[in-house]
């Protein structure tokens, strides 16, 4: 039998997009954000994202699997006129979704740094995403111990090492 099987990995981020991030984008994330099942098409950019079969649920997929609720959304801020994007999901990631949508929105990123986190279902330790200046950068946790997480000089190490 060819069932597809997976496991849940949850996405974790906030991130402010900046002044020029085109209306074309805003509009495909306002689409995603919705979630409804009705059949409005959407022009989208060319990226990879769009040809994955489950682009248009990713933001608002949920399951039993972590101890939080999908809540993803995006609002205008009425001083900055910068759009805010919080996205709390998790999903099969079948085919790299997660990758290929901080891939997607990493140009119009205003936020840099640490941005959040991925975890998959079946580890403890999340993956922290920042945001630099090569692009999304991903630090995997492994083993650390709690005073370890909380170093900031270990981190600062992991960070540079990285690059």
């Amino acid at each position: 039998e060819n069932t597809i099987m997976g496991m849940y990995t949850e996405l974790n981020i906030g991130v402010i997009l900046n002044k020029n991030t085109p209306d074309k984008v805003i509009n495909i994330l306002n689409y995603m954000l919705e979630g409804n099942n009705d059949n409005n098409e959407i022009n989208v950019i060319n990226h990879p994202l769009f040809s994955t079969n489950r682009w248009r649920w990713m933001l608002v997929s949920d399951s039993y699997y972590f101890d939080s609720r999908t809540d993803s959304s995006m609002t205008k801020d009425s001083v900055s006129k910068c759009y805010e994007l919080n996205v709390r999901c998790n999903l099969k990631n079948y085919d790299n979704e997660i990758s290929l949508f901080l891939n997607f929105i990493q140009p119009y990123l205003d936020t840099n740094g640490f941005i959040g986190y991925t975890r998959y279902e079946e580890c403890e330790n999340p993956t922290l995403i920042y945001n630099t200046m090569e692009g999304i950068e991903l630090i995997y946790i492994d083993d650390m111990s709690t005073k370890e997480l909380l170093d900031e000089e270990w981190l600062k190490k992991q960070v540079e090492n990285y690059h």
